[in-house]
């Protein structure tokens, strides 16, 4: 049995070794020139089509919609979220907030809010009053920050593509937020115009959020924004992702001594330039690797049903090991797929090592008491409650404070603190 520890510790420390790299130490400055550029009072008739040529772009934009129109649209709201922009608040009727008293702001706030929410959107979108008005009973009542511009190509007045297009490069700069208006064809096809012309020239477009955050800025709710230029902080994307940690501070990670026991013992191995990256997820097609490789299950392995899943890659270095996991009836697919790039949930990793603790008989299912420890047990999945109880009637799996957090990803460090356990069993 405690073979079957060691082994065990070995199969789930090989998941953090095939993640992402990450940044080694935080930099003040990553050399980006960063751009904003934003939509206002859409959705419109062009607005699919912009989402279509900045996806084809690979440019995330910010959009601010208007009730009126955006209540629509809510096809367009979806995908504007599902495809990476960020979905903004624009008020309802576009009425000038300064007039209005605070009640009526706050309902003009609100009604888009929930259009957003229902979008998939932030429960606390950013807010752009309409004609950048916002006096004090505007700020006091917003409930997220207030994005202005720094950038207006004056694209409502001159109806025309190419002073459109002109405009905006004349305008802008490291930092700058762009004001576009979506609703005008003219808008929209200039704007594009303009996107590939300061793509050539180096800049980086991101949402109003990610400009922000990347130039160390923490948004305030009431507080208005108009840009944000380079004053010495300029992060990269990863540094401001939840998975990003500082590697110079490694000792003081919660997970250090579990990660430097996984790493002593050969159970993970660093990363290309010797990260540790405790705080990225793992995902599916790397814990179907891992756990393949400590069940002695070579690359060469052929599944004698063939590749059931749509979404598996044949030269894919972990088909082998997902079609194994499979053929073991240990971690599953549905409807033909393997969803190999979703990371693992807890709840997940809890099944499939029950399964296999099961299998090989090291312990025995546990029932439903075991959950009475967990204030969020209503939310495991009914096929994840009997996995949850038997790792948890073992010790290998704890919850904290705010429950089992049973949807939420598996980092690294979890991971290794998961081996850790095992491997004093």
């Amino acid at each position: 049995m405690k073979r079957f520890c060691n082994v065990l510790c070995c199969l789930l420390a090989a998941i953090l070794f095939a993640l992402p790299l990450g940044v080694s130490a935080r930099a003040a400055d990553c050399g980006a020139k960063l751009l904003a550029i934003t939509y206002d009072d859409g959705p419109g008739k062009d607005t699919g089509y912009l989402l279509d040529e900045l996806a084809a772009r690979g440019v995330k934009a910010t959009f601010f919609v208007n009730g009126e129109n955006a209540s629509y649209y809510p096809e367009i709201l979806k995908r504007i979220v599902d495809e990476g922009h960020q979905l903004a608040n624009h008020t309802y009727h576009h009425k000038n907030l300064n007039t209005l008293s605070s009640g009526s702001i706050s309902s003009e706030i609100s009604s888009v809010q929930t259009l957003i929410t229902a979008a998939g959107g932030s429960d606390t979108a950013y807010i752009r009053p309409p004609y950048g008005n916002a006096n004090s009973t505007v700020k006091a009542a917003a409930t997220a920050p207030l994005i202005s511009w720094s950038v207006d190509p004056l694209d409502w007045k001159y109806r025309n593509r190419d002073t459109v297009c002109k405009n905006i490069i004349n305008g802008s700069y490291d930092g700058a937020i762009i004001l576009v208006h979506d609703i005008h064809q003219t808008s929209v096809y200039g704007s594009l115009d303009a996107i590939d012309q300061l793509l050539d020239a180096g800049y980086e477009f991101v949402t109003v959020e990610e400009l922000l955050l990347r130039r160390g800025i923490t948004p305030q709710p009431g507080t208005i924004y108009y840009d944000a230029k380079n004053k010495g902080v300029n992060l990269s994307a990863e540094e401001i992702s939840p998975e990003y940690y500082d590697e110079s501070k490694l000792t003081e990670h919660w997970g250090y001594d579990a990660m430097q026991l996984c790493l002593e013992r050969g159970y993970l191995q660093y990363g290309m330039n010797g990260e540790w990256y405790p705080n990225h997820c793992v995902t599916r097609g790397e814990f179907a690797m891992a756990l393949g490789k400590f069940c002695g299950v070579f690359g060469a392995y052929q599944s004698p049903v063939g590749n059931p899943f749509s979404d598996v890659a044949e030269l894919d270095e972990r088909t082998p090991y997902i079609l194994w996991i499979n053929d073991s009836s240990l971690m599953c697919g549905y409807d033909s797929r393997f969803r190999p790039d979703d990371n693992i949930t807890r709840e997940e990793i809890a099944t499939v090592l029950a399964r296999y603790l099961l299998m090989t008989g090291r312990t025995s299912a546990a029932g439903d008491e075991a959950l009475s420890l967990y204030s969020d047990r209503e939310n495991i999945s009914d096929w994840a409650r009997e996995g949850v109880a038997t790792c948890t009637d073992c010790g290998i799996l704890q919850g904290g404070a705010t429950g089992f957090l049973p949807k939420d990803n598996l980092t690294r460090a979890q991971t290794a603190a998961i081996l850790q356990r095992l491997a004093n069993r």
